[in-house]
């Protein structure tokens, strides 16, 4: 029994009721802190507000109406405003919406794909090789063909030449 009730004693269950009630006091205390926070909190954006503004007025020909307009149509992005004063068109990030796992596919795609086009073009141009091979054989072995042929014809034509020779002798 002893061990149940040492046990017991060691680790106190907590109570949810708080032990002690908030004065009222301190809930405005509580109220005026968010109060001053929110406050800084807005004269830091209206200042970060005119320094863009302000940026945006030095880089383009806009007045503070004009830069104000187009710095809330852009989301606050003052490279947009700017960009599309000059007349610069956003990238479009083809990852910026896909996961890793994606983003790993499409790189090995990108790996296969190539590779697979750059063995289409070695075959290719193994062919081309080939029929280039191919066409000069047949043209040296034309070229040949018709040497042998010149060199038939100047035969004959000897051959002739002795016959023609010959018949004349025996007329003679």
């Amino acid at each position: 029994m002893s061990v149940n009730n040492q046990s017991a004693t060691s680790s106190p269950v907590p109570s949810p009721v708080p032990t002690s009630i908030p004065d009222f006091n301190d809930v405005e205390k509580i109220k005026e802190e968010h109060q001053k926070r929110n406050e800084l909190l807005k004269e830091r954006m209206e200042y970060r507000q005119k320094q863009q503004i302000q940026f945006i007025m030095t880089q383009t020909n806009y007045d503070e109406s004009e830069a104000t307009q187009k710095l809330e149509a852009c989301n606050n992005d003052v490279m947009k405003v700017v960009g599309e004063y000059l007349g610069i068109a956003p990238k479009k990030d083809e990852h910026a919406k896909k996961t890793k796992n994606q983003k790993v596919f499409s790189v090995i795609r990108d790996i296969m794909d190539s590779g697979s086009r750059n063995f289409i073009m070695q075959q290719e141009r193994a062919k081309k090789i080939e029929e280039i091979k191919k066409a000069t054989e047949m043209k040296k072995q034309n070229e040949q063909q018709n040497q042998q042929n010149q060199q038939n014809q100047q035969n004959d034509s000897s051959k002739d030449d002795n016959n023609v020779k010959i018949m004349k002798e025996k007329i003679d």
